[in-house]
């Protein structure tokens, strides 16, 4: 740490750090309210959420949770695709905040959603996170604010909010590269063991694919003790019980459960193309969109403009700084060691690989045309497959890009060209992203569209009846697509029935459709019958199980008439 930098870390006060984190944080809401508005944080309205889209899965995994009694697991959901159980992790609807909202379900209206509330919260912790980040490298709290601004306008999370909701928590990744850049806070034992252990745990109430991210960052900042050759031994202690508390934190809520295998299919498909890091994909304004192949839309990792222009001036103002300092920079490579330099920039370097091989593998692409692939043992790919969308750890790259960009200006830059530069991003990533926030802003302002249930039949067959069960299984998804499946969920669920198959990222389809003979036996045995009202692929499969059967709205309808 030379004189310079030693100075903005010891002048530091945390008076000073919670200004300019509540600041960061309000400047984080004016963001959400600007490309969002106010509908969506009133929790009595869910309009928006029952749009078909993924949001919609997220919702009534929800409504499920929250009508299930209690069990252990606790984050188990027992009518989503019944009489099998499932968790609340494979609905992705954020178990930190279903469970919350589940202890406080009886004091809630009948209707509520929080997915308003984690939007505006997620921008806020990002304004504040990234003005503090911002701070360690210089003394104005304007270039933390202008920082923060420029963070809360990342395309990262512009595609993922209310898409992939639960992935739009990037305050995650940016408390775990906060946690890095103020090491020397988090140097004892004690500190660092909290800090990566509640941020791994918090990790994983959020969404699973956090906790490899977090955990490379951590790999980092060990991999740092051992090149500075202090601390590492406690390291070897805290890094296993950190892993171990979270595990034991999974497996309460209900991570292990038997209906949903982590593994699926997919690496390599939804991996990150080489050119993603300046490949706007449609999203952005002003640069043209690079070919990628099908599915490496989950590998965006677009900068932005602003900010690869801010990279730009970053190098610009790192050789200007160096030239002009050469001789000091020998004097003071004379005097002081290059230890924790040459750790710091080693162990960055390492982790900014693992990330981009990651995101980039097994088979890296550039455009469409396979550049290498790497061949990996089975039980490595069995572990990535847990992962298989490997191309959002570009996310990670993409963030400590913005991050050492953002302090090499400050710290390098006098105040006045640093401040020149930032705002200037601030401007150009506004304008770039204006596309994308109209996306968004349209996204959310759609009326609800689950509208195939439309007779008033449905609600006369329904009556009485405690399970909703389709036969085959997949014939609503297959025949009318999501949209239908989701709004077979919400009208069991909204009338108190269990149902036999929803859409979820991870279910055991396997089991599922053994369940379907189950069923079918059931129907003919009389078992839960009456109890039942059977959604059909033929009507010929109804009459051969001696039900009466409606055709509304374009299904078949089993009723065992009492």
């Amino acid at each position: 740490m030379n004189n310079l930098e030693d100075s903005i870390y010891k002048s530091i006060t945390k008076k000073e750090l919670i200004k300019i984190f509540c600041v960061g944080s309000l400047i984080g809401s004016i963001v959400f309210l600007a490309c969002y508005g106010w509908k969506i944080l009133d929790v009595t309205n869910d309009s928006w959420l029952l749009t078909g889209q993924d949001i919609s899965q997220h919702y009534i995994g929800w409504k499920f949770y929250r009508a299930s009694a209690w069990h252990f697991p606790i984050g188990q959901i027992d009518g989503i695709i019944y009489p099998e159980t499932s968790c609340i992790i494979f609905s992705d609807s954020i178990p930190l905040f279903a469970i919350f909202f589940k202890i406080l379900s009886p004091i809630l209206p009948e209707t509520f959603q929080y997915f308003g509330i984690w939007g505006i919260a997620s921008y806020i912790l990002i304004g504040g996170i990234s003005a503090v980040i911002v701070r360690k490298s210089t003394k104005s709290c304007w270039l933390c604010w202008i920082g923060s601004g420029i963070f809360c306008l990342s395309p990262y999370v512009f595609q993922r909010m209310y898409g992939h909701t639960a992935l739009a928590g990037h305050w995650i990744i940016l408390l775990a590269i906060g946690i890095w850049i103020y090491k020397p806070f988090f140097s004892t034992f004690r500190r660092k063991l909290a800090a990566w252990t509640g941020l791994l745990i918090l990790g994983s109430l959020v969404h699973i694919y956090f906790i490899p991210m977090i955990m490379v960052f951590m790999f980092g900042f060990c991999l740092q003790d051992l090149f500075e050759k202090r601390g590492w031994k406690e390291d070897l202690v805290f890094a296993p019980v950190t892993v171990a508390a979270d595990l034991i934190v999974l497996y309460a809520v209900g991570a292990f459960s038997k209906s949903g295998g982590y593994s699926d299919s997919g690496l390599g498909v939804y991996s990150a193309n080489l050119n993603s890091l300046f490949n706007p994909n449609n999203y952005a304004r002003y640069l043209k969109t690079l070919p990628i192949r099908p599915g490496q839309d989950e590998g965006f990792g677009y900068l932005g403009l602003g900010i690869i222009l801010l990279l730009g001036c970053a190098l610009g103002i790192y050789i200007v700084y160096k030239v002009r300092n050469r001789r000091d920079i020998k004097q003071y490579l004379a005097k002081e060691t290059k230890r924790m330099q040459i750790a710091f920039g080693c162990s960055m370097a390492v982790v900014l690989f693992v990330f981009f091989i990651l995101a980039w593998s097994p088979e890296i692409v550039f455009g469409t045309k396979t550049v290498m692939r790497i061949h990996y043992p089975e039980f490595i790919l069995k572990i990535l497959s847990t992962f298989r969308a490997s191309g959002r750890f570009i996310w990670c790259v993409g963030y400590l890009i913005m991050t050492f960009c953002m302090m090499a200006v400050c710290y390098y830059g006098k105040r006045a060209v640093a401040m020149i530069c930032m705002f200037g991003a601030l401007l150009v990533q506004i304008a770039d992203m204006q596309n994308m926030i109209l996306i968004k802003k349209n996204n959310v302002c759609q009326e609800k569209s689950l509208q195939t249930i439309q007779s008033a039949e449905w609600e006369k067959l329904a009556k009485g009846k405690n399970h909703l069960v389709i036969l085959p299984f997949s014939t609503v998804w297959q025949n009318q697509g999501i949209l239908a499946a989701y709004e077979m969920g919400n009208f069991a669920v909204d009338h108190g029935m269990t149902i036999n198959y929803f859409p979820l990222a991870r279910t055991d389809l396997e089991q599922i459709a053994l369940n379907d003979a189950e069923y079918m036996a059931g129907a003919v045995d009389g078992v839960s019958r009456d109890e039942t009202m059977y959604i059909l692929d033929t009507e010929e499969k109804g009459r051969n199980l001696g039900l009466d059967v409606y055709y509304v709205d374009g299904y078949y309808i089993g009723i065992a008439e009492n």
